[in-house]
């Protein structure tokens, strides 16, 4: 798919020179349409009802921020505020029945990608955790192969999701062989544990610390109300799946 780069080329241009420089901003009046590229990263955010912390109680919303190459700025009009200066979206599927774009999304977390999309707005709720919101219709991944940090970042973050839901048997297909068969990383013992939570768990953070190694932050409640602020150091090997899990704090 050919993408429009004009915007994002005078984009930088503001940048090297001085706003009384620069003619227009970015228009967010509905279907005009945009393009960004940038680094996708997956974050989850506090919801309701306080919008502070997943680990005290607030509903998790996990979404897609585009860390923009260049900032930018964008013209306000009678639904958007003005911003002068902004390097980060959040990015959602414009249609929420198209499967492909989450699983994209899902694909590139940790990776350079080009998006596009209409109607774009800036935040104005609790639920909005970007200066810049944009629905996309198409996402690209722009990367060098060579040093792209996708593979065992989203293996990670899939493991945990599938932890999430409870769902044992999904998580332990991204476990080695030698590790899934039995013990704490099988099927039975991921589902039993984590789909009995009082709680379910949920994932807040995965970045990386190394070529193969992970940081993760989760929270839940077991049985008997116990909450437990997890942290774990998670390795992957060669083909991308968990080789070992260290937690950081006892849970």
């Amino acid at each position: 798919m050919k993408f429009l780069s004009n915007l994002t080329r005078a984009a930088a241009f503001c940048v090297v020179l001085s706003p009384a420089a620069c003619a227009a901003c970015l228009d967010t009046k509905p279907d005009t349409r945009l393009n960004f590229e940038g680094k996708l990263s997956f974050q989850v955010f506090p919801g309701p009802p306080n919008y502070e912390a997943v680990n005290k109680g607030d509903t998790p919303e996990p979404t897609y921020i585009l860390k923009l190459d260049h900032p930018v700025c964008v013209d306000g009009n009678d639904s958007s505020d003005a911003i002068e200066k902004a390097d980060q979206v959040q990015i959602f599927p414009n249609d929420a029945k198209e499967a492909g774009l989450f699983i994209s999304m899902r694909r590139l977390a940790g990776r350079r990608v080009r998006v596009e999309g209409t109607s774009a707005f800036t935040a104005h709720t609790g639920h909005h955790h970007a200066p810049l919101l944009l629905p996309i219709a198409a996402i690209v991944e722009t990367s060098d192969p060579g040093e792209a940090e996708g593979g065992g970042l989203n293996a990670v973050q899939e493991f945990y999701l599938a932890l999430a839901k409870g769902n044992g048997a999904d998580a332990a297909r991204l476990v080695v062989v030698e590790k899934r068969a039995s013990g704490p990383l099988s099927a039975p013992a991921m589902t039993a544990f984590y789909g009995g939570l009082d709680e379910m768990l949920a994932l807040m953070e995965v970045k990386r610390t190394g070529p193969d190694e992970f940081q993760v932050r989760y929270g839940y409640v077991s049985r008997g109300d116990h909450r437990c602020d997890g942290a774990a150091v998670v390795r992957t090997n060669g083909q991308n799946l968990i080789s070992s899990i260290k937690p950081l704090n006892g849970c």
